[in-house]
């Protein structure tokens, strides 16, 4: 046990050395894929370093006062720390090698270390040093817009009577967010998959016509249905590749088990099984953890016209879009029959009925509510908890006809509902991003002009927007074959 713990203690010296100092809490914006590109001497690291991981570059500008801004070069590990460079957020240039971090809020005061000292006689004459360490960090990112990092070093030292030296050191890591209605976004993105110029191709770094996606949070992924090369992808966006990986179909159009006509919907179940809608083939098929192109999927159901998927991770309950019969089907624990979960009336604009709805998401931490993108209609509509065809939903973005108006929607696509309540809406045929606050009559757009184009500033129809762990938003567009990243620049 005493060995384990020294070696432990080795691991984690650096951290305890770096830190020991002080304690501060931060705030800090990460911009993938970007690097500062100034050329005065104050733009100049005053500290550089090589590092085994972001986090360890993110502690080091933690433990440097006058740190402000870091950058993290993932090919060489190189880690360069920063005085104040918020106003060359505006000078940034693409480098897909580089990921440079903005502190944004934060706070420094010194620790309060105690120390006890006790000596104690027994029949051995021999001295004891006990060193316990314990360094948390906390790193908290839910479905909103910040990262927080806090760190906080305690030692405490005791000497007895023994010759024994025991050095234990422990470290968590959490997570935070900020409020939505202080976040904001870079308006222009970078590209981090597919074509920039929006060309179509069915080689590994290209897409044709995608419409699903997913977002892997724990393992930094996004899962891409690739509807017009009948496959689904997985790409990596802590080191983003030229090519992704298939991880079911690409075996040419067909309804067998390895094969699809139509994929639109994917999801994770919380074993990293694969879940996908296939459209024309009116089905749901679910795919191992680790499958791939010669993997065959099980069959959970027929489902016509089936759209995008949302899982509840605590149930494994499985709600799905089907445009064709204005309905949402919910598979409870992932299997069985589906049941009806709200829609089933008609297609119509009233309260429990759906128009060609596209997506659809359930909010099992905060709202425990079901969210339709209810196309037809320019609306998100909310079901509460339980909800089946009988049950009346509640407008809560949209319903005042199409249109572009901030208080309206034209053809929503897919939603999202964060921690304090706030809608994130791809907006399909408006080209746009809308963002409602919970309780809001009209919402504000968060990325894209409203104008259909392939410059960085401009989308072509939208179909998902996803935000990961560091607070920046993924727009996954039809119209373009590619996934533009917008950067968090406030929170």
């Amino acid at each position: 046990m005493a060995s384990r713990r020294i070696c432990l203690w080795l691991v984690i010296m650096i951290i305890t050395q770096s830190v020991g100092e002080d304690m501060r809490s931060v705030r800090m914006s990460l911009m993938r894929r970007q690097k500062f590109s100034c050329a005065t001497p104050s733009c100049l690291p005053f500290a550089n370093m090589i590092t085994s991981a972001i986090m360890k570059c993110q502690m080091a500008c933690l433990a440097q006062i006058y740190c402000r801004a870091a950058s993290f070069q993932q090919s060489t590990s190189n880690c360069d720390l920063f005085t104040d460079m918020s106003n060359e957020v505006v000078n940034m240039a693409t480098d897909p090698d580089i990921t440079s971090m903005i502190v944004i809020a934060g706070t420094r005061s010194p620790p309060e270390p105690t120390t006890t000292t006790s000596t104690t006689t027994s029949t051995t004459t021999t001295t004891t040093i006990t060193t316990t360490t314990t360094t948390s960090t906390t790193t908290t990112t839910t479905t909103t817009t910040t990262t927080t990092t806090t760190t906080t070093t305690t030692t405490t030292t005791t000497t007895t009577t023994t010759t024994t030296t025991t050095t234990t050191t422990t470290t968590t890591t959490t997570t935070t967010v900020c409020p939505s209605s202080q976040s904001s976004w870079s308006q222009t993105a970078t590209t981090i998959f597919g074509s920039q110029t929006g060309t179509s191709g069915s080689s590994l770094s290209l897409l044709n016509d995608p419409v699903g996606m997913y977002y892997d949070q724990p393992n930094d992924m996004l899962i891409v249905a690739d509807y017009g090369n009948k496959r689904i992808l997985k790409v990596s966006l802590i080191n983003p590749p030229s090519a992704a990986t298939i991880i079911a179909g690409g075996n040419g159009a067909g309804c067998n088990m390895n094969q699809f006509q139509a994929a639109v919907g994917v999801a994770l179940d919380s074993s990293g099984g694969l879940y996908v809608t296939d459209q024309t083939c009116n089905r749901v098929v679910r795919f191992p953890s680790g499958s791939t192109s010669a993997t065959s999927g099980t069959l959970i159901g027929n489902i016509t016209g089936g759209n995008l998927i949302s899982i509840n991770a605590l149930t494994g309950d499985l709600y799905i879009a089907s445009y064709v019969n204005n309905s949402i089907y919910k598979f409870v624990g992932g299997s069985g029959s589906p049941v009806v979960a709200a829609g089933g009336n008609g297609a119509g604009s009233a309260l429990n009925q759906l128009n060609t709805p596209f997506g659809v998401y359930y909010d099992y931490l905060y709202t425990s509510s079901l969210y339709v993108a209810d196309n037809g209609n320019c609306r998100i509509i909310k079901f509460p908890l339980g909800s089946t065809s009988s049950t009346n939903g509640a407008v809560v973005a949209g319903g005042n006809s199409a249109g572009s108006g901030a208080n309206q929607l034209n053809a929503p696509q897919s939603v999202l509902v964060d921690s304090s309540g706030a809608i994130y809406i791809a907006d399909g045929s408006n080209n746009r991003i809308q963002r409602w606050l919970q309780g809001a009559t009209s919402g504000t757009t968060i990325a894209g002009s409203g104008t259909s184009g392939t410059a960085a500033n401009q989308l072509n129809n939208p179909i998902v927007a996803l935000i990961d762990k560091y607070g920046n938003l993924l727009v996954l567009e039809r119209g373009n074959n590619r996934i533009q990243l917008f950067n968090l620049t406030a929170c």
